[in-house]
């Protein structure tokens, strides 16, 4: 049986790109496409497809927070993020809401056929930057606009282990000032 994929971009011409490339593929049909975010989980819900390549950045709403209800139309259908950006950050956000990982679109068609096999396969993509749940916690405050001593209150921890936090965020995520960190925060949805 060949894999049904589904496609979730507001990009026409990305849209018809992948379309061209993935039908090129033996062993993969694309059986539908839609533009806005609104729309992803009537899509699935009626086609039921295999996979779903989902832009993480719709102009309606945003690709993370459309998981849900597609998963929720279309339990069975595996989402496969695609950003422009391939932070390790957005990846592991798309995976905790319950995409199975996230690809560039600046990768090579045989890299993303490669995912949305292993996708469609039951596997998850490799994420490369991790930040940990305390860290994710602190980096959800910062994008919120708190300061080190308010986020310490919140947290109830100390202000030098927040700044111990941030350092260490700043040097996984490649991210040199705070205001770097704010507008990372709110790029992933935090």
């Amino acid at each position: 049986m060949p894999i049904r994929v589904a496609i979730v971009d507001d990009h026409r011409l990305v849209v018809e790109g992948l379309s061209k490339v993935l039908s090129s593929v033996a062993g993969i049909d694309v059986v539908g496409a839609c533009e806005r975010g609104e729309d992803a989980a009537p899509l699935v819900g009626n086609l039921r497809p295999d996979v779903l390549l989902l832009d993480i950045a719709l102009p309606d709403l945003d690709g993370l927070s459309v998981i849900k209800s597609v998963r929720d139309a279309s339990p069975d259908t595996r989402i496969l993020m695609l950003s422009m950006h391939s932070e390790g950050e957005y990846a592991a956000a798309a995976i905790e809401r319950g995409a199975a990982g996230l690809v560039g679109k600046d990768a090579a068609p045989d890299r993303l056929v490669e995912a949305i096999r292993t996708v469609a396969a039951g596997g998850v993509l490799p994420v490369d930057v991790v930040l940990t749940p305390r860290e994710r916690e602190v980096l959800e405050q910062i994008g919120r606009g708190l300061a080190n001593d308010e986020i310490a209150g919140e947290l109830g921890i100390s202000e030098k282990t927040v700044a111990g936090h941030c350092e260490r965020m700043m040097q996984k995520l490649d991210i040199h000032t705070r205001a770097g960190l704010v507008a990372h925060a709110l790029r992933i949805g935090l």
